[in-house]
C-alpha cells in the first residue's frame, strides 16, 4: 500500500530523493516531501518564529514542526526508503531524521493527533514515534499512533509489530496486527483486540507529484526555494 503513481513519477521522484540525499548543501537536514495537503496544515522551520501554510511538493528538513488544523491532513514520504506517514486532523509534531547508514534514522516527536505510518518493505534506519505519554519503535510495516496529552496513546496495528513502551511505568508490549496497545499518563500499558470501529479512516494517496520545494541558501546565506517542474 505504498504510493499510487505512474512510472514516470516515481522514477523523477526517485532520481529526485538521490540528488537531495547526495547534495553536500544541507543535504543531512533534509528528509522528507509532503505528497499531499489537505484543509489546513503549517509548518515551522528551526530557527523560524512563526508557522507558515505547507503546500504539497515541499522539502522538509530535520526538525520542522507540522500542525494540522481541524479539516487538515497531509502525507510525507521519507527520502531514503518511501516510508510514508500520513497525519489526519488536529495533530502537531516535529519530524526528525539523521544520518544512519544508507538511510535515516526517523524519529516522530508527537505532541497529539492520529497519523499512519507505512513503513517500506526496504527500511533503513530506525523508526521511533514518541508521544508524553509513550514510545512506538517500528518492528513492522502499518500502524496508526493517536496520540491525547490527558488520555493517553493508541497503537493500532495493521500489519508486522510494533514494540510500545510507557514512559511512565516502563512497560513494554509488542502490538500486532489486529491488536490495539492502549499506554495511559497513569502508567498501564493494555493490548487487546482491535474494534474495528477505532481504525480511523485512511487518507487517499495521491496518483501524481507535479512540483518539488526545496529550500535552498545561496553564498550570502539568503533563503530561496528551489521550485523543479515535471509532468
Amino acid at each position: 500500500d505504498m504510493m499510487k503513481m505512474t512510472n514516470k513519477t516515481a522514477i523523477l521522484l526517485s532520481i529526485f530523493f538521490l540528488i537531495i540525499l547526495s547534495s553536500s548543501l544541507r543535504a543531512a537536514e533534509r528528509i522528507a516531501v509532503v505528497t499531499k495537503i489537505k484543509g489546513s496544515v503549517e509548518v515551522k522551520s528551526v530557527g523560524k518564529s512563526g508557522f507558515i501554510p505547507l503546500k504539497k511538493g515541499v522539502v522538509l528538513n530535520d526538525r520542522d514542526f507540522v500542525r494540522t488544523g481541524s479539516n487538515g491532513a497531509l502525507i510525507i514520504v521519507y527520502l531514503d526508503d518511501k516510508s510514508m506517514l500520513k497525519v489526519k486532523s488536529n495533530s502537531n509534531l516535529e519530524i526528525r531524521g539523521t544520518r544512519s547508514g544508507a538511510g535515516l534514522s526517523k524519529k516522530v516527536d508527537m505532541m497529539a493527533g492520529t497519523l499512519k505510518v507505512n513503513v517500506s518493505k526496504q527500511r533503513k534506519g530506525d523508526f521511533v514515534i514518541s508521544t508524553p505519554t509513550s514510545v512506538a519503535s517500528v518492528k513492522g510495516t502499518e500502524f496508526w499512533m493517536i496520540s491525547d496529552p490527558l488520555l493517553g496513546d493508541k497503537v493500532i496495528g495493521i500489519e508486522g509489530l510494533v514494540e510500545l513502551q510507557n514512559l511512565i511505568s516502563g512497560e513494554v508490549a509488542n502490538i500486532g496486527a489486529d491488536q490495539t496497545g492502549s499506554s495511559t499518563p497513569n502508567g498501564t500499558l493494555t493490548v487487546n483486540t482491535t474494534n474495528p470501529d477505532d481504525i480511523p479512516e485512511d487518507i487517499e494517496e495521491e496518483e501524481e507529484i507535479h512540483e518539488l520545494r526545496i529550500q535552498l541558501q545561496d553564498a550570502d546565506g539568503q533563503e530561496k526555494d528551489l521550485i523543479i517542474k515535471f509532468q
